[in-house]
């Protein structure tokens, strides 16, 4: 059975891994000819990876948060990744760019467990519930829901 931990690493991976070749160059700073550019494309990327937590419940302290709220602080993380690893995950050498994307997928996710606690909810598969507010009360019940962030 996978960890919680494991699982979002993974998560994370396969949106690095899925990623457009120009979202990716973007990110990491370089052009279509792997010329070093301004970085570009930080904000979309972090919106790909909040996205994949649409199925989960996310504590900050005492709220509850769904995903589109975690963006800012994706965004943050990923331009604190250095930009040398961030090129590397653009490597032609597939196992040096998947190297990269791995590290870089476990930097990010153990910023977010740091600073937030994922619960999984129950009815909402990775496609996440119709209702989000609906299997969150069903899970943990009316007294947390009250105070759930609808952002």
């Amino acid at each position: 059975m996978r960890t919680l931990e494991a699982e979002i690493e993974s998560m994370i991976a396969v949106d690095l891994a899925i990623l457009k070749p120009h979202q990716r160059r973007g990110f990491a700073g370089l052009d279509q000819y792997r010329r070093p550019v301004e970085v570009r494309g930080v904000q979309e990327v972090a919106a790909i990876i909040a996205d994949s937590f649409r199925a989960f419940a996310i504590f900050d302290i005492e709220s509850v948060l769904r995903s589109p709220a975690i963006t800012p602080f994706v965004t943050q993380t990923l331009y604190s990744i250095p930009i040398e690893l961030r090129r590397a995950a653009c490597d032609q050498d597939r196992l040096k760019a998947e190297n990269a994307r791995t590290e870089m997928a476990h930097m990010i996710s153990a910023a977010l467990l740091q600073r937030y606690h994922f619960e999984q909810l129950k009815h909402a598969g990775s496609s996440c519930h119709s209702n989000w507010q609906q299997a969150f009360e069903e899970q943990f019940g009316r007294r947390r829901g009250d105070k759930a962030n609808e952002r």
